[in-house]
């Protein structure tokens, strides 16, 4: 412990213990690092004619890769008293151009034996002092902070003028670095959220940079990935040259297989991963594997009840023996017939023009509207029962296709072969939606409004800042990421191995045309669809749970702040959130994608919160961390097809079938992918620690750091805990698992 004196002969003084933690939690660095560009600079109160300190001067080596402590005492004046706010300033011993920024995670003040906390979560960059103190942001870092201790407090609330201009001032440096995009420069036509306008990651404010951990990661995979692809590209003009080139397609199941577990071990991917991934390779073929993906795959939110076959159904016919001899009435009196459309492809061009240079032979990659009726037996297992298949880009009619008779048991009659490639094609328009729509827009592009308006609109001693904060961090750096490396026009890499993946602007548009804020609902979403009762639907068991204890929890945060609906009303700085949102993250919708522009109350303020949290944690991890184990075997879900769709007389075959798969290098892209972008962040943190597997849990990044605060996050974590306990005991004894929602697999916010 250093002690650092002051003047002598002021007056009566008192004690002040000052503990300062830094240092970004990396697991993977071992050593410490220390940081030694200069001084950190502290005063008590600033701005307060009366109880103002002095600006204390602390020369410390701070933890600044690994997690750490300095602790400091001062004396000080008496009139300093309650400590209510602190500047945090850096100070530089050096004339170097750049310096190294220091993360500073909270810093505490032991005051009369009361301990007074100040989280920040935020770097700060060491100005020169023969400039004199900087006012505005420099690279990326706030110039200084004001920091309000505790729970945080709303700005009608306050009534010391010192107080409030610290607040403002914070606001309208962190306003300064988080802006919208410029609609101006958009003249496409098409309609997609509003986002950072900030497009490359190296330029994003410092706070936002926080997952450098990640990205390097991402980068190294990315990088191997790309090496693999380029060599592959390099083999088949050599080849061509040569006169020896063949397309390196598989001639069976098996070669798929096989060729998994080759580029496995090559490319070092997790093996456990592969493991499920073979798993359902074995029992993809069956219609209960089938109908278990649509409801507990990563694209199972969009399955309905059918309450009538007219419309889209009317020209299809279900075969008796599919729903175990009933009439299709008396099913759909049941409740028992169900549907997954994918109308988002509509208007989706045929793709394919980057074969040739990946492949070596230019191709046709085939889109196909697809729509799959599907029946819950008796056993509560839920099966296809209907596809129905139009090649509307080229003109072509619908296509019906039913299972065959149970009569037939050979797998390789042409029957079984014909409803196995409907499956195909399906499960192909699956893969396109899931992408682009599922993933990018709902799971990511929708999170990025809630996290740019939060950062504009609430300052850090805003309670509902505190309470988002460990949930919106992740999301707008991995966006830029995303907008610069994998849907960047001219490094499309959707465009690599999708069927639709030349046409994102498209299929965003279409997307969002039919988003409604109330699908963030889950408890409507899912009463809207009709699905509150299938059997081994595990994706709404976990999701609802989550629901209840994550709105429970931002329930009892909201009514900490707010003593009444009153206090929503009057707080301007929430209320801009609101119309922030729909003013530029809506920019151009007629009717704002239902987006509330204010809050009248507590009760819709906490439905609003506990759609944000979790959209951006629960719904993204359920979309993004299975996607190796469900979507990289093809013939369980092609990439695309190379074929065009089957007409309805078509008889198939199996040679048919692998002529219309994916060739092994787009395969080895779709897998390379899936597992970039499946993976955790080495310093991601979960609704439950893991310390086995070295997970963090909620606790530690959390800025809602009163006692009453950490108090509603246990009861959470309690809940959660149970919630383990829950899947733990479901899953034992299932062939394949679903234990992607266990809240020690569940991050707190979007990151990959």
């Amino acid at each position: 412990m250093t002690v650092n004196g002051v003047e002598e002969n002021k007056g009566e003084e008192t004690s002040y213990t000052f503990i300062i933690r830094t240092g970004s939690y990396i697991p993977s660095k071992k050593s410490t690092k220390k940081w030694d560009d200069g001084m950190m600079i502290l005063t008590v109160n600033p701005g307060c004619e009366t109880s103002e300190s002095k600006p204390l001067k602390i020369k410390e080596l701070f933890p600044i890769m690994t997690e750490g402590a300095v602790t400091v005492d001062f004396w000080l004046p008496a009139h300093v008293g309650v400590p209510k706010l602190i500047k945090v300033d850096l100070e530089s011993n050096r004339f170097e151009l750049v310096k190294d920024a220091l993360y500073v995670r909270e810093i505490t003040i032991v005051y009369n034996r009361d301990p007074y906390r100040f989280p920040i979560k935020n770097f700060v960059y060491p100005h020169n002092p023969m400039r004199g103190n900087p006012t505005v942001a420099e690279l990326g870092c706030p110039p200084h902070f004001l920091v309000r201790e505790g729970a945080g407090t709303l700005k009608h609330q306050e009534t010391e003028d010192f107080i409030i201009k610290a607040r403002e001032e914070d606001l309208q440096t962190i306003h300064s670095l988080v802006q919208w995009n410029d609609f101006k420069n958009e003249s496409s036509g098409y309609f997609y959220p509003g986002y950072l306008n900030i497009i490359e990651y190296d330029n994003l404010p410092r706070f936002l940079k926080f997952r450098e951990a990640k990205f390097d990661a991402f980068t190294n995979l990315r990088a191997q990935g790309v090496k693999k692809i380029k060599s592959n590209i390099l083999s088949n003009i050599k080849e061509k040259i040569l006169g020896t080139y063949k397309e390196e397609k598989a001639d069976s199941f098996q070669k798929y297989r096989d060729y998994m577990k080759e580029q496995s071990d090559e490319m070092e991917w997790p093996k456990d991963l592969v493991l499920d991934a073979l798993k359902v390779s074995k029992v993809f073929r069956q219609d209960e594997e089938f109908g278990r993906q649509m409801l507990c795959g990563p694209n199972s939110l969009h399955i309905r009840r059918v309450t009538s076959l007219e419309g889209r159904w009317a020209g299809g016919t279900v075969p008796d023996h599919a729903l175990e001899n009933k009439s299709v009435q008396d099913v759909i009196g049941e409740g028992h017939l169900f549907e997954v459309c994918f109308d988002d492809l509509v208007g989706i061009p045929h793709g394919g023009a980057f074969s040739k240079k990946l492949t070596g032979t230019a191709q046709t990659w085939y889109v196909c509207l697809a729509d799959c009726l599907l029946y819950q037996r008796d056993d509560g297992k839920l099966v296809p029962v209907l596809i129905r298949l139009e090649n509307r880009v080229d003109g072509e009619p619908e296509t019906w296709w039913s299972p065959p008779s149970p009569d037939i048991t050979d797998l390789n009659d042409p029957e079984h072969l014909t409803w196995l490639y409907a499956k195909m094609w399906f499960r192909c328009a699956d893969l396109s939606v899931y992408s682009v729509c599922t993933h990018y827009a709902r799971g990511h592009a929708t999170n990025e409004i809630f996290a740019v308006a939060a950062y504009r609109n609430l300052p850090n001693a805003h309670p509902i800042f505190r309470l988002l904060q460990p949930h919106i961090q992740g999301v707008i750096p991995v966006n830029v990421q995303a907008r610069a490396v994998l849907i960047n026009p001219g490094q499309n890499v959707f465009a690599l191995f999708l069927s639709a993946g030349d046409s994102l602007k498209i299929l965003l548009h279409n997307y969002y045309q039919t988003f409604d804020y109330a699908d963030l609902n889950l408890e409507k979403n899912f009463e809207k669809r009709g699905v509150e009762d299938i059997p081994e639907y595990l994706y709404r068991e976990d999701t609802l749970d989550y629901w209840k204890y994550i709105g429970e929890y931002v329930s009892e945060m909201v009514n900490l702040t707010y003593p009444s609906d009153e206090d929503v009303v009057k707080d301007f700085e929430l209320q801009n959130v609101f119309k922030d949102l729909v003013d530029f993250g809506f920019h151009g919708y007629e009717n704002v994608a239902g987006f509330p522009r204010s809050m009248a109350n507590r009760e819709h303020l906490v439905e609003y919160l506990t759609c944000v949290i979790v959209n951006i944690s629960v719904f993204h991890t359920a979309v993004n961390f299975q996607t190796f184990t469900t979507y990289t075997f093809p013939p369980n879900v092609p990439s695309c097809m190379t074929l065009p769709p089957p007409k309805q007389d078509t008889k198939v075959t199996m040679d048919m079938i692998l002529d219309a798969l994916p060739v092994l290098e787009l395969h080895f892209i779709a897998m390379n992918i899936s597992n970039n972008l499946g993976q955790y962040s080495p310093i991601e943190r979960f609704y439950l620690d893991s310390p086995g597997e070295n997970k963090l849990g909620i606790f530690g990044e959390n800025m809602a750091v009163s006692p009453e605060q950490e108090a509603c996050m246990q009861r959470m974590t309690e809940k959660m805990r149970g919630l383990k306990a829950k899947i733990d005991a479901r899953n034992v004894g299932r062939y394949i698992k679903y234990d992607v929602l266990s809240p020690v697999n569940t991050p707190l916010t979007t990151q990959s």
